[in-house]
């Protein structure tokens, strides 16, 4: 029998989306009969923690930046990146100590750059092959595009959470002429309510809003939203994406709960009259794999969420306004004009994938 391997799943902290998407990753990798050690932090850990308690927790801080109130979000990012390096080269360092401690075999690491070693074997997860840079960040983007490929070029394995043709998710965020390994996988869009039982809700809520992301955002928006939709009065629940935190509270027509099983925040989307949410990339999956429409409001300055908002508005897929402009009312008006998006997927790519990283390492 061959012996059970271990692996590492690593996945980004901005927000929950990195984390909740390797849910079937690391589903898989357990049905399989490996070992799987979650590394993470922060709400990712929590949530993960909750989601898979008999796994292996290590917690491996990352560098979290806090996203600005106005203004541009790259050019915050280029004035963190000496920041962001010396977070890196911490991470990196303590991924080796892991590694050697455990003993690890595989490591997937979801958007983080930094955790590759040569030690074992390393499979990179994105769906950003190519950095938004709009206006006067464009320039950098040659730079910026360079600097992502050198990374990934460090990794053994690239796995892309989309479809490899049309239609597909991402648009041109992964789907580049120039890949930069060769060893590169479209596995398919990855959602935590793929093949799951909806629980229904004990009440349908006219509107649902789905936060998450970095604060201040994420708070900045949740405010705007209870000032908006008290006003309607509409029955309405708002998932905070919170999972460290328990309590529920009601606030006049509006409910207030942190987190959700799968089961039943799938019952919740499924059933909910409309949808508010953040255009992240792992919503979208979400939302495209349970077909269900959604208003969308990008986080302010990320240009990957302002591209994507855009590029499904002009596909009259799926309405979105800028957070400074939000009109509750007028975007529940527009939003029926808007047909959704509804996908198909199932995870015989990626399990071969697993089958084949389990057998080689």
């Amino acid at each position: 029998m061959p012996s059970q391997k271990t692996i590492l799943v690593c996945p980004l902290d901005w927000g929950l989306g990195h984390a909740t998407r390797m849910v079937p990753v690391i589903q898989l990798l357990l049905d399989k009969g490996a070992k799987v050690i979650i590394g993470a932090d922060h709400r990712p850990l929590s949530f993960l923690m909750q989601r898979f308690p008999d796994c292996d927790f290590v917690k491996l801080p990352g560098f979290s930046p806090v996203y600005p109130k106005d203004g541009s979000m790259a050019l915050t990012m280029l004035k963190l990146f000496p920041q962001m390096q010396a977070a890196a080269r911490k991470a990196h360092d303590l991924l080796q100590d892991i590694i050697a401690e455990k003993p690890v075999d595989i490591v997937i690491s979801d958007n983080r750059y930094e955790l590759h070693s040569e030690n074992a074997y390393c499979v990179f997860i994105t769906h950003q092959l190519d950095i938004a840079t709009p206006g006067i960040t464009a320039p950098a983007r040659p730079i910026i595009r360079g600097i992502i490929n050198q990374y990934i070029r460090k990794y053994d394995e690239l796995w892309v959470p989309d479809f490899e043709g049309q239609p597909n998710l991402s648009g041109k965020l992964s789907h580049i002429k120039n890949i930069p390994v060769s060893n590169f996988h479209f596995v398919g869009p990855l959602s935590r309510f793929s093949g799951i039982e909806a629980e229904e809700p004990a009440e349908e809520p006219e509107i649902l809003v789905m936060l998450s992301g970095p604060e201040p955002q994420r708070t900045l928006l949740e405010e705007l939203l209870i000032r908006q939709i008290q006003e309607t009065g509409k029955k309405t629940v708002i998932l905070q994406g919170k999972p460290e935190e328990t309590p529920e509270r009601q606030t006049g027509n509006i409910k207030l709960i942190p987190h959700l099983p799968d089961e039943k925040m799938a019952g919740l989307i499924k059933s909910a009259g409309i949808i508010i949410s953040r255009p992240g990339y792992s919503t979208i999956m979400d939302l495209a794999v349970l077909g269900k429409k959604a208003l969308f409001i990008p986080t302010p300055g990320q240009t990957e969420q302002e591209y994507l908002a855009e590029r499904f508005k002009k596909e009259k897929i799926f309405y979105s306004k800028p957070q400074k402009t939000f009109e509750l009312e007028r975007a529940m008006e527009k939003q029926g004009h808007y047909k959704g998006l509804s996908v198909k997927t199932n995870y015989r790519t990626l399990e071969k994938r697993i089958e084949t990283i389990l057998k080689q390492t």
